[in-house]
């Protein structure tokens, strides 16, 4: 009976272990990628698995990958030729117990002491222009470029030009900035805004473009007393962990901390924007793909020429007139069906982190983390090619314009058990999940943490009219400490009518009120914006908010069904549902 015992513990161990082909740090692709000589590389074993799809898949297909770490010089892509079936799946899944890492970055090596508390690096392919960055990492850290003013004080805006572009500030950073490369960086009420400066006239700074989003009044663009500061001169690099990079000389700048040599430590620059791309077509998806317990990290964003100009939740553009824009996605998974990411992270990224956009079915995030995004944490339903930037609205410049083919729609697609904390690091109004023009979309049992804007956003029509936005299933996620920075939002924002939209369960708490907002209302537990209408609001759980813990804007509370809502009881009160708030966030991870 001990032996019987014994080979039952010992089974899932070994058929964990037991692959098609395998991936090692010290491979080699001209292997034959045996266990015994495995391949070294994530294409090459892609390649290995796109000859069994062409032979016609009678299995499921098994690649298992060796912990250690994969410097990627492209994002890893995946067509309808390396496409799993109906009935047999394709899996790359961490070798079991061992950490594999795939970066989008590079180790950054050869740092010379200064002489003055600096310390400086050479990168050639900096000075000819085939490589720039502005991100920076060291171990698990995301490095500040430095800024003027310091961290925490911010500049507060004077006057503003009738075209945006000249800004009068209440103080001037007392050095010239033309040819710099500097940027400055203002807080909108729910956005932000990061334009190139032009040069500088005492306290009045020249953008290269207007400061803000032109279409929403002073909202979204440069008025009196918004705060801002501005980065990126090497003037700047005063405190301790600061950096900046020259883009005409190379150059790359430090400022250590007291006894710090940079050469003991892991720095690291992302090279690339987006690190998985799982891309199929309406007649051909990608099918049953899945990843499970690897780490992605490293993945780049540069500033648009036109700068990011903010307008809600990762999308930004120019004016009402000119299509809308959305900011990159690390792992993008275009007309994809039955995929997943399981088990997964995703770290110290520029822009947004996992995508499912046009044509995506019934894919799933679970049991994922997600943390120190530069955008948005999981988006479902962004339209158009986000990793050149622009959105295909059908014709449509308005951001509320909906999918032009009914079989684009993202349909019952889940994001499940997973942990969603610090996203909005660089561009602050973005949120942690984000849901619009989809029907059956599955948000439940997240941790949502830990963000300057929002923490579940879902739709995007600023009005009722009926649109392919419905029965999106969000309930039993724990959901606090949001709005740190920014202004009209909450734990959970909603907009436009969505039929059979639930909801359920969810604890919302710890909504701040940001010394950065600038007008704009206080922050709740759930903000029902524009247009919303058709929902079942029941069993939440929300306190501890800077206003209300329900907003309504042009909706009210006739347009959704309430049952069971705990609102204002926190669990110091008599009468807190403790065992309903202990169903929300993630299960067992």
């Amino acid at each position: 009976m001990a032996l019987n015992l014994l080979a039952c513990l010992l089974t899932p161990v070994l058929l964990a272990a037991a692959a098609d082909c395998y991936v090692a740090p010290d491979g080699d692709d001209g292997n034959p990628g045996t266990e015994a000589a495995p391949f070294a590389t994530f294409e090459r074993a892609r390649d290995a698995v796109r000859a069994m799809v062409a032979g016609g898949l009678e299995y499921d297909v098994t690649v298992l990958v060796h912990g250690g770490r994969y410097e990627l010089d492209a994002p890893l892509a995946l067509g309808p030729e390396d496409s799993g079936t109906a009935e047999h799946s394709i899996t790359y899944a961490a070798y079991p117990g061992e950490t594999v890492v795939v970066s989008g970055g590079r180790v950054v090596t050869g740092w010379q002491d200064a002489g003055d508390g600096s310390w400086r690096v050479k990168l050639p392919e900096v000075a000819e222009g085939s490589w720039h960055f502005r991100q920076l990492f060291l171990a698990d850290r995301r490095l500040p470029r430095g800024r003027f003013p310091n961290e925490p004080e911010l500049l507060r805006v004077q006057r503003v030009s009738d075209d945006v572009r000249e800004i009068a500030l209440d103080r001037g950073p007392g050095i010239d900035l033309a040819g710099k490369d500097a940027e400055l960086v203002m807080y909108q009420n729910w956005s932000i805004s990061r334009v190139g400066i032009v040069r500088t006239d005492a306290g009045t700074v020249v953008a290269d473009n207007p400061v803000g989003w032109i279409g929403h009044g002073s909202a979204t663009t440069a008025s009196a007393n918004k705060p801002c500061y501005i980065e990126n001169a090497l003037g700047f690099v005063d405190q301790p962990g600061e950096w900046h990079l020259d883009r005409e000389t190379g150059v790359l700048t430090y400022m250590a901390h007291e006894g710090e040599n940079p050469s003991d430590g892991r720095f690291i620059a992302p090279r690339i924007d987006r690190l998985l791309v799982v891309n199929g077509r309406a007649d051909a998806p990608v099918r049953n793909v899945h990843f499970k317990g690897i780490a992605f990290a490293h993945a780049r964003w540069e500033r648009p020429p036109f700068g990011y100009l903010g307008i809600q939740a990762g999308h930004h553009g120019t004016t009402m007139s000119e299509p809308a824009c959305v900011l990159p996605l690390t792992l993008e998974f275009v007309y994809a069906e039955d995929c997943g990411l399981e088990g997964c992270t995703v770290a110290h990224v520029g822009a947004t982190g996992i995508g499912f956009g046009a044509g995506c079915r019934n894919n799933t995030v679970s049991r994922c983390r997600l943390s120190d995004i530069g955008g948005n944490g999981i988006m479902v339903g962004w339209r158009g090619t986000a990793h050149s930037h622009r959105l295909n609205l059908a014709g449509d410049p308005s951001l509320a314009a909906d999918w032009r083919d009914e079989r684009d729609v993202p349909t019952g697609n889940s994001i499940v058990d997973c942990i969603v904390t610090h996203c909005g690091a660089i561009n602050h109004g973005c949120v942690g999940i984000y849901d619009a023009f989809c029907e059956g979309t599955t948000i439940a049992h997240n941790l949502v943490a830990h963000m300057p804007y929002t923490g579940i956003s879902i739709g995007f029509r600023w009005d009722s009219s009926p649109t392919s936005q419905r029965a999106t299933r969000c309930e039993y996620n724990h959901v606090h400490d949001v709005m740190r920075m920014l202004a009209d939002g909450g734990c959970i924002y909603t907009l436009g009518l969505q039929p059979d939209t639930v909801l359920r369960g969810n604890l919302l708490y710890e909504v701040h009120r940001s010394h950065y907002a600038h007008g704009g209302a206080p922050n709740n537990g759930i903000f029902f914006d524009q247009g919303s209408k058709g929902y079942l609001v029941e069993g939440n759980i929300v306190y501890g908010t800077s206003g209300e813990p329900i907003r309504f804007n042009q909706t009210n509370h006739d347009n959704m069904t309430w049952k069971d809502n705990h609102f204002g009881v926190s669990p110091q009160d008599a009468g807190f549902p403790a065992e309903t708030a202990k169903k929300a966030g993630p299960r067992a991870q």
